[in-house]
């Protein structure tokens, strides 16, 4: 098996309603609403932004990640729109036991419209298809039920539940591991 993590030609990824793109600087604004916003950050543990450079810093995080092979993300967009809605990505890679992360986050004004399931199903074909992982896992607050449905409804397998395994904003949380494996090995 030959894990393909060379992402310096950038994977333009398309479905039937979502263009998945590089994320730019240009998407500064959607951005920082993302990582400002309490109630889209409410199950992801990391500080809120609260300036536009802090989402100036994220893009850059992404775009060093994407060059050091250790991860890559898409700004979700719909067709005919390229205005960000929200970021898919794979995260952490582990490149000795074919293995990475995937993570997402969404406007909340697109909530309830089946676009994170549509662009996880794509990023599934293509973590399994193009850059041959075996394993996508998926580590998510065990508060966030919407997540765990869409995880569920891709044909994730629920493999752990940690109780107050994360502490952030001065409280234990408890967290739920998922994860698929690749059919064809």
């Amino acid at each position: 098996m030959n894990l393909n993590t060379d992402f310096s030609k950038f994977p333009l990824l398309m479905t039937e309603n979502l263009i998945l793109r590089e994320v730019v600087e240009t998407d500064v604004d959607e951005i920082f609403f993302l990582r400002s916003d309490l109630e889209v950050m409410k199950y992801i543990p990391r500080e809120p932004a609260t300036k536009k450079q802090d989402a100036l810093n994220h893009i850059e995080v992404l775009r060093k990640a994407k060059e050091n092979e250790e991860g890559i993300n898409w700004a979700i967009t719909q067709k005919g729109d390229d205005t960000l809605m929200g970021i898919i990505g794979l995260y952490r890679i582990n490149k000795t036991d074919f293995r990475a992360e995937v993570g997402y986050i969404l406007n909340p004004k697109f909530h309830g419209k089946g676009i994170i399931k549509e662009a996880l199903d794509k990023i599934i074909e293509f973590g399994f298809n193009q850059a041959q992982f075996h394993t996508l896992t998926a580590i998510i607050d065990a508060r966030n039920t919407a997540s765990e449905n869409v995880l569920k409804r891709a044909h994730f397998t629920k493999e752990a539940h940690f109780r107050e395994d994360c502490y952030h904003n001065g409280e234990f949380t408890d967290s739920i591991h998922y994860s698929i494996i690749n059919p064809q090995h």
